[in-house]
């Protein structure tokens, strides 16, 4: 009995050892599996560690730096340089996480009162980015991408040119500049072109005042605060229409900060189709007839916008914005 008690204790505690050093090896596999890459060590090249049977996954490593959301929005950002299309969109993925996310902030509403106080002309066109970009902040300038739209389309529109058009990284001109108005000799400063642009009764300023947001893309703002668009516009009572340069997302912004001013019945859609599409809410609610004041949603000017070629922005800029725009502009100084 004795020897058969002795027999079977043996068994239960050989048992128990593989049992527990089964867990003990599945944790460690799964543990290292799931851990950071930077905790494998530096002289471990990735077919190393496979042979070593430590860890075994079919995973790349670098899958393990980025999370989805980054993964994700590097596959969708798009943007055209010199005629070709290169993921990564206008700049590269944050590596902060959102607690570390910092709050940044828009700059001053830019209008013809900023530089000449002297010389009365009015607003009659106020155009709203939705919120600087990290190259644009780095600058301190509207727009500062150099393959944003913006400042190629109002240099086509008013007269002069942003840039020489040519790639600093590759010396080849960007494919936008076959299809510039003006040429090299029209090149003007930064500074000077919002002066040419203010002068002719157009504003400039940011819809977000302040947001956290990791990159550059509308869709990553997070607890944004506008800035007083309805406050500007009754201190210009001249201003017609505000132009959206973003397109859908940043409309909607306006729209969840904004409902209150469209139920006054000062607001309307403007006359193209983007417009109808993000302002379609309020139709059925208000009644135009009596509003003052036309939102125009526009093709976005970013070079995340890929899809729609440099064209086809500046046409709908010229019909809805800067045509109407300089006739206004003429109307309020005869």
């Amino acid at each position: 009995m004795n020897l058969f008690q002795n027999t079977s204790s043996m068994r239960v505690r050989s048992h128990r050892h593989i049992f527990l050093a089964s867990i003990l090896t599945s944790s460690i596999q799964i543990g290292y599996t799931h851990s950071h890459a930077a905790f494998a060590p530096s002289s471990s090249s990735p077919r190393s560690i496979l042979q070593s049977g430590v860890m075994n996954t079919s995973k790349p490593l670098f899958s393990r730096h980025f999370s989805k959301k980054d993964n994700e929005a590097n596959l969708t950002r798009e943007r055209e340089d010199n005629g070709k299309i290169v993921k990564g969109g206008d700049e590269p993925p944050s590596k902060k996480s959102k607690k570390e996310t910092e709050r940044t902030q828009s700059f001053d509403p830019q209008w013809h009162g900023v530089f000449d106080s002297d010389t009365d002309v009015k607003v009659h066109t106020i155009m709203l980015g939705t919120h600087p970009s990290i190259t644009s902040l780095a600058k301190v300038q509207y727009f500062g991408h150099p393959m944003n739209a913006f400042w190629w389309i109002a240099g086509d529109c008013l007269g002069f040119r942003r840039a020489s058009g040519i790639s600093p990284s590759s010396g080849k001109a960007y494919i936008l500049s076959s299809f510039l108005y003006h040429g090299q000799d029209k090149v003007i400063s930064y500074d000077d072109q919002l002066r040419t642009f203010t002068s002719k009764g157009f504003a400039l300023w940011d819809l977000v005042g302040s947001c956290e947001r990791e990159g550059s893309l509308d869709v990553d703002i997070k607890q944004e605060e506008p800035n007083r668009i309805r406050e500007f516009c009754k201190e210009h009572p001249t201003v017609k229409r505000i132009i959206f340069v973003n397109g859908g997302k940043q409309c909607t912004l306006f729209n969840k900060h904004f409902e209150d001013w469209w139920l006054s019945g000062e607001l309307k859609p403007g006359g193209n189709e983007l417009s109808e599409k993000a302002f379609k809410k309020f139709a059925k609610k208000i009644n135009f007839e009596n509003a003052s004041v036309e939102c125009l949603c526009m093709p976005a000017v970013s070079p995340a916008a890929a899809g729609i070629t440099y064209e086809n922005k500046r046409a709908a800029f010229e019909d809805f914005c800067y045509n109407p725009g300089l006739q206004d502009h003429k109307d309020l100084t005869e």
